[in-house]
Protein backbone atom coordinates (compact mmCIF):
# COMPACT_ATOMS: atom_id res chain seq x y z
CA UNK A 1 0.00 0.00 0.00
CA UNK A 2 3.10 2.41 0.55
CA UNK A 3 4.61 1.69 -2.38
CA UNK A 4 1.16 2.58 -4.54
CA UNK A 5 0.86 5.51 -2.21
CA UNK A 6 4.69 6.74 -2.53
CA UNK A 7 4.45 6.10 -6.35
CA UNK A 8 1.49 8.14 -7.13
CA UNK A 9 2.72 10.83 -4.85
CA UNK A 10 6.13 10.86 -7.17
CA UNK A 11 4.03 11.18 -9.85
CA UNK A 12 2.03 13.80 -8.93
CA UNK A 13 5.35 15.58 -7.73
CA UNK A 14 6.97 15.11 -11.35
CA UNK A 15 3.74 16.11 -13.14
CA UNK A 16 3.46 19.35 -11.19
CA UNK A 17 7.52 20.49 -11.64
CA UNK A 18 6.82 20.85 -15.43
CA UNK A 19 7.78 17.67 -16.62
CA UNK A 20 6.86 15.87 -19.32
CA UNK A 21 8.08 14.10 -22.39
CA UNK A 22 9.27 15.84 -25.59
CA UNK A 23 6.04 16.35 -28.10
CA UNK A 24 6.73 15.12 -31.66
CA UNK A 25 7.77 17.99 -33.97
CA UNK A 26 5.41 19.30 -36.56
CA UNK A 27 6.43 20.50 -40.11
CA UNK A 28 4.39 21.66 -42.93
CA UNK A 29 3.61 19.14 -45.47
CA UNK A 30 5.75 20.95 -47.95
CA UNK A 31 8.62 19.54 -46.77
CA UNK A 32 7.23 15.61 -46.93
CA UNK A 33 9.66 15.19 -49.72
CA UNK A 34 12.83 17.09 -48.67
CA UNK A 35 15.71 16.97 -50.96
CA UNK A 36 19.08 18.64 -49.79
CA UNK A 37 21.60 19.79 -51.76
CA UNK A 38 24.99 20.69 -51.11
CA UNK A 39 28.53 21.05 -52.23
CA UNK A 40 31.30 18.33 -51.95
CA UNK A 41 32.16 19.84 -48.74
CA UNK A 42 29.17 19.10 -46.66
CA UNK A 43 29.01 15.60 -46.80
CA UNK A 44 29.19 14.70 -43.05
CA UNK A 45 26.70 17.41 -42.58
CA UNK A 46 24.56 15.99 -44.86
CA UNK A 47 24.44 12.90 -43.84
CA UNK A 48 23.60 14.24 -40.34
CA UNK A 49 20.49 16.03 -41.43
CA UNK A 50 19.29 13.30 -43.63
CA UNK A 51 19.55 11.15 -40.29
CA UNK A 52 17.56 13.98 -38.24
CA UNK A 53 15.26 14.46 -41.49
CA UNK A 54 14.15 10.60 -41.41
CA UNK A 55 13.68 10.48 -37.41
CA UNK A 56 11.15 13.49 -37.61
CA UNK A 57 9.31 11.60 -40.66
CA UNK A 58 10.51 13.59 -43.35
CA UNK A 59 11.22 12.04 -46.48
CA UNK A 60 14.88 12.65 -48.15
CA UNK A 61 14.63 11.84 -51.69
CA UNK A 62 15.71 12.99 -55.51
CA UNK A 63 15.59 16.14 -56.75
CA UNK A 64 12.99 15.26 -59.35
CA UNK A 65 10.17 14.51 -56.44
CA UNK A 66 11.29 16.99 -54.16
CA UNK A 67 8.89 19.53 -52.99
CA UNK A 68 11.20 20.78 -50.49
CA UNK A 69 14.92 22.11 -51.35
CA UNK A 70 17.25 22.33 -48.65
CA UNK A 71 20.24 24.01 -49.61
CA UNK A 72 23.23 23.95 -47.79
CA UNK A 73 25.09 26.98 -49.36
CA UNK A 74 27.80 27.38 -47.59
CA UNK A 75 29.83 25.10 -44.66
CA UNK A 76 33.18 27.48 -43.05
CA UNK A 77 35.20 26.17 -40.59
CA UNK A 78 37.89 28.25 -38.69
CA UNK A 79 40.51 28.59 -36.02
CA UNK A 80 41.71 31.53 -33.96
CA UNK A 81 44.18 31.47 -31.78
CA UNK A 82 42.78 32.61 -28.04
CA UNK A 83 45.80 32.11 -25.89
CA UNK A 84 49.76 31.75 -26.19
CA UNK A 85 52.26 30.24 -23.88
CA UNK A 86 55.31 31.65 -22.71
CA UNK A 87 57.14 31.10 -25.77
CA UNK A 88 54.46 32.69 -28.23
CA UNK A 89 53.38 29.44 -29.13
CA UNK A 90 49.79 28.64 -29.60
CA UNK A 91 47.46 27.30 -26.30
CA UNK A 92 44.04 27.57 -27.02
CA UNK A 93 42.07 27.88 -29.71
CA UNK A 94 38.32 28.61 -30.98
CA UNK A 95 36.99 26.68 -33.44
CA UNK A 96 34.13 28.29 -35.42
CA UNK A 97 31.73 26.28 -37.60
CA UNK A 98 29.50 28.68 -39.69
CA UNK A 99 26.75 27.14 -41.90
CA UNK A 100 24.45 29.08 -44.31
CA UNK A 101 21.49 27.57 -45.60
CA UNK A 102 18.01 28.03 -47.10
CA UNK A 103 14.63 26.06 -48.20
CA UNK A 104 12.70 26.59 -51.98
CA UNK A 105 10.47 24.67 -53.49
CA UNK A 106 11.43 23.15 -56.73
CA UNK A 107 9.54 26.04 -58.68
CA UNK A 108 12.28 28.26 -57.09
CA UNK A 109 10.47 30.19 -54.46
CA UNK A 110 11.47 30.50 -50.80
CA UNK A 111 10.16 28.71 -48.01
CA UNK A 112 12.92 29.92 -45.62
CA UNK A 113 15.08 32.79 -46.52
CA UNK A 114 18.89 32.47 -46.28
CA UNK A 115 20.13 31.44 -42.75
CA UNK A 116 22.98 31.69 -40.79
CA UNK A 117 24.47 29.33 -38.01
CA UNK A 118 27.49 30.56 -36.15
CA UNK A 119 28.72 27.33 -33.89
CA UNK A 120 32.19 27.86 -31.61
CA UNK A 121 33.93 25.30 -28.96
CA UNK A 122 37.36 26.26 -27.01
CA UNK A 123 40.66 24.28 -27.61
CA UNK A 124 42.72 23.80 -25.38
CA UNK A 125 46.22 22.42 -27.78
CA UNK A 126 48.55 20.11 -25.79
CA UNK A 127 51.79 20.35 -28.08
CA UNK A 128 53.17 17.23 -26.02
CA UNK A 129 49.80 15.46 -27.91
CA UNK A 130 50.02 16.48 -31.09
CA UNK A 131 48.37 13.25 -32.84
CA UNK A 132 45.59 13.36 -29.91
CA UNK A 133 44.70 16.94 -30.42
CA UNK A 134 44.50 16.88 -34.24
CA UNK A 135 41.86 14.11 -33.60
CA UNK A 136 39.97 16.07 -31.06
CA UNK A 137 39.56 19.15 -33.24
CA UNK A 138 38.37 16.69 -35.99
CA UNK A 139 35.61 15.48 -33.00
CA UNK A 140 34.88 18.85 -31.82
CA UNK A 141 33.75 19.78 -35.53
CA UNK A 142 31.92 16.57 -36.10
CA UNK A 143 29.78 17.73 -32.41
CA UNK A 144 29.60 21.43 -34.05
CA UNK A 145 27.97 19.83 -37.49
CA UNK A 146 25.75 17.27 -35.21
CA UNK A 147 24.56 20.33 -33.42
CA UNK A 148 24.00 22.37 -36.51
CA UNK A 149 21.90 19.50 -38.06
CA UNK A 150 19.04 19.72 -35.08
CA UNK A 151 19.17 23.67 -35.31
CA UNK A 152 18.64 23.19 -39.24
CA UNK A 153 15.98 20.56 -38.60
CA UNK A 154 13.97 23.31 -35.57
CA UNK A 155 14.40 25.88 -38.21
CA UNK A 156 12.33 23.75 -40.35
CA UNK A 157 9.77 24.02 -37.89
CA UNK A 158 8.71 27.56 -38.29
CA UNK A 159 7.94 26.85 -41.94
Amino acid sequence: MYKFLISILLTVLVYGCGFHLADERVFSTELNNTHIQSASFSKDLVRLLENNLRSNKISVVDADSATALLRILSEETQRVVLTVDSDGKAREFELLLRITFDVKRPDNTNLLDQQVINLNRDFIFNKSRLLGAKEEERVLFNEMRGDAAKVIVFRLQTI
